[in-house]
């Protein structure tokens, strides 16, 4: 029976679960690619693979790291705006234990489809990843890429556990809300605090994440060292992420000093969303992060001009380029399907904000207000992840902690990640806001 109402609930909620389909599907094919191109690397005669083996197995790390983070972070969002839902069903007799388990099941069944669907895709991508490689000369002869089941198998079962996993994890602490809460309008896990194992495993990724960029300091200028400096960002940014709630939670504070009333809705708006807006600031951070720490980490290491007749590096600069846009497009595509999915969820509350006396545009104000800020908090926790990978790889390579590369190429990263919030949500919001203020009312 419990089987049979979480797959009606996944039918009936279809929309609410596109984004973790697309974000599930689109980790897939990443982590599909990366894993061919390993296999393709090791399988090369006479050791011909080497340097295709190495190059995918560094940025293929970092890409699992990612993918998993994607994936979970988009699954907890889903199953934190349900928690009103959830609440009405403990209301009607559901023990914890069931929800935590409906939850679970109706996020394998989304999963499975989603995994599956993503792993064509991506020995395609591995081929045209492949085929680049060529290329620029990390590979020197045309070969035809490698995917064997493990290969297959490995992809989908690490985006299917960080997705059950996540979903679990999320599922069981909505499960324990007191099913009172049903009857209020905003949900106990919006205003929750951050749990005790959310802020360990914060701190845990930003120690990691500093130790890594540390550790580049004392480390001899050589092929090792992007591998090393490379995850400083990621892991900071990570741990910035995870830990973001405080300083999210901290705009309600500071709400009475904005002299627009739109701005102080907006900023208490993000106060009691704490939880749910933390997880955008998260996304879209790593985005930044990612790209402003490995894109003038590359640049950097562009600009050093002598080099050894034998040197490797003009082809793997090319091939990172590459590899490292294929991260951004999938943290763009997690940043831009839980910004959908968070807005299009906040029906309810765009109509009643329009049935007590706001006007349609006042509240896309307000939405346009809340992602600005969530964004510019973003960009902040980003910019810091990033200095932690760019900063002493730039002084072991020259000396200097301000890295090489265009002047334009940060204001680019920072208008982009502008532009995919803004568009994501104001986009959603008009959709939502076309609604009939009580008809919304109606939805959970």
């Amino acid at each position: 029976m419990m089987w049979r109402f979480a797959l009606r609930t996944v039918r009936a909620r279809s929309s609410a679960y596109i984004a973790s389909a697309c974000v599930i599907g689109a980790g897939t094919a990443l982590l599909t690619a990366f894993a061919a191109l390993v296999e393709t690397g090791i399988t090369m005669p006479a050791g011909g693979g080497e340097s295709l083996a190495i190059l995918a197995t560094i940025m293929g790390g970092w890409t699992v790291v990612v993918v998993v983070f994607g994936i979970a972070s988009t699954v907890t969002l889903v199953v934190q705006q349900r928690t009103r839902e959830l609440a009405l069903i403990r209301l009607i007799g559901a023990v914890p234990r069931q929800v935590c388990a409906m939850v679970v099941v109706e996020t394998s069944a989304v999963t499975l489809p989603a995994a599956v669907a993503g792993l064509l895709p991506g020995i395609g991508l591995g081929a045209f990843l492949l085929d680049r490689m060529v290329g620029v000369g990390v590979v020197h002869e045309p070969i035809q890429l490698a995917v064997s089941r493990a290969t297959i198998a490995a992809s989908a079962v690490i985006s299917g556990l960080a997705a059950v996993v996540a979903a679990a994890i999320a599922g069981r602490r909505a499960a324990m809300v007191a099913p009172v809460l049903a009857l209020a309008d905003a949900s106990g896990a919006e205003t929750g605090p951050v749990s005790r194992a959310k802020t360990i495993i914060g701190v845990a990724f930003l120690l990691i994440g500093i130790g890594s960029g540390i550790g580049t300091l004392f480390m001899a200028d050589g092929p090792l060292l992007a591998a090393v400096a490379g995850p400083a960002c990621i892991g900071v940014a990570i741990g910035l992420a995870l830990l973001s709630p405080f300083v999210v939670a901290t705009l309600g504070r500071i709400a009475t000093l904005v002299p627009s009333s739109v701005g102080r809705l907006a900023m208490r708006n993000l106060n009691a969303r704490a939880t749910q807006a933390s997880t955008i600031v998260g996304a879209l951070a790593l985005l930044v992060g990612i790209a402003t720490g490995t894109l003038y980490m590359q640049s950097t290491e562009d600009s050093i001009v002598d080099r050894a007749p034998d040197d490797i590096g003009p082809q793997f600069a090319a091939a990172n380029y590459l590899i490292v846009a294929m991260i951004i497009a999938f943290c763009s595509i997690a940043v831009s399907n839980s910004l959908i999915a968070a807005t299009w969820q906040r029906r309810r509350e765009f109509g009643l904000l329009q049935l007590t006396s706001s006007t349609r545009r006042q509240v896309l104000g307000i939405v346009a207000v809340e992602s600005t800020v969530t964004t510019v908090i973003a960009v902040v926790l980003g910019t810091i992840a990033a200095a932690a990978t760019v900063v002493p790889y730039s002084i072991v390579k020259t000396g200097s902690p301000i890295p090489a590369g265009p002047w334009w190429m940060y204001p680019a990263i920072v208008a982009a990640g502008f532009s995919i919030a803004l568009a994501a949500t104001l986009s959603t919001s008009v959709r939502a806001t076309r609604l009939r203020p009580v008809a919304a009312l109606t939805t959970l």
